[in-house]
């Protein structure tokens, strides 16, 4: 196994005490200047900031360290830790990759939204690369639940144009709601790829309505990136292709991390590209 020095990933403690400090103050702001008479408002409203602060001190409160030796996660439930040689299989889902013991009865699943946590992925794959093995992953699908988000906000759409149009008379708006509700579509569900495939030294990627062959020695990187949102960070593997050309996936069972992970391990496999990069 390749080694390393170990690290812990973890949100920085300032960030942690401006949380606290600021449900603080709007707790204190809420108690002196609210009317207690009319606390059927307040306690839903309270609830509903006791939640999010729990979930908020959950996650910036979690870390994750990894070793020569091992890998250990920590968060306000406890803390689990698994050597390199213990891990037996990995699962997923979305963003998060789990690792296994034999029994199955410790399991360690870095939180996704941790500071550098597309290189505990990368460390994980470098320390067991045989639990990514391609010839062995058979074939890897679109998560279709990570369309709720896009086809609500496509529905919400078509909802409004109807009212609008109904409310207004205006009938030029109809067609403007259903572009952006067609072009919403398009995005999230013809354009994006429906499954992989490996087949020896080639991936065939298929869309809704195509399928798309890329020999290894065609392809010239497979990287995990995030952009940055109001919810966090968004993950996407972008397989890179000549001309500044690329293929996005941005959700695929049985997780993102584990088909990065395979995808770079057949590339390193298959093309000088990948053998030369693993040198």
């Amino acid at each position: 196994m390749s080694s390393f020095e170990s690290r812990t990933y973890k949100h920085p403690t300032v960030l942690l005490a401006l949380m606290v400090l600021v449900f603080g103050i709007l707790a204190i702001v809420v108690l002196v200047t609210s009317n207690w008479k009319e606390s059927y408002i307040l306690i839903p409203f309270a609830g509903f900031l006791g939640v999010v602060f729990l979930i908020l001190l959950f996650s910036l409160s979690s870390s994750a360290t990894i070793s020569d030796t091992g890998i250990s996660s920590q968060n306000l439930l406890g803390a689990k830790s698994l050597n390199w040689t213990e891990i037996s299989r990995v699962s997923g889902s979305g963003y998060r990759i789990k690792l296994h013991n034999l029994d199955g009865d410790v399991t360690v699943a870095p939180s996704p939204q941790l500071p550098g946590y597309e290189e505990i992925v990368e460390r994980i794959g470098i320390k067991r690369p045989d639990l990514f093995d391609p010839q062995e992953s058979g074939r890897m699908t679109r998560n279709w639940m990570n369309l709720f988000a896009p086809l609500t906000f496509a529905l919400v759409i078509l909802v409004f144009a109807a009212l609008s149009v109904f409310e207004s008379g205006e009938a030029w708006l109809a067609p403007l709601f259903f572009a952006i509700m067609a072009v919403t579509l398009w995005i999230t569900v013809f354009s994006s790829p429906q499954s992989i495939t490996i087949e020896g030294n080639s991936i065939f990627i298929k869309y809704l309505f195509n399928e798309k062959a890329l020999p290894a020695d065609e392809v010239e990187s497979v990287q995990l990136m995030f952009q940055k949102s109001r919810n966090g960070k968004r993950y996407h593997i972008v397989i890179g292709l000549p001309g500044k050309k690329s293929v996005r996936i941005s959700s695929m069972n049985p997780g993102l991390p584990i088909v990065y992970l395979t995808l770079k391990n057949w590339h390193e496999k298959n093309s000088a590209a990948g053998q030369m990069g693993k040198g």
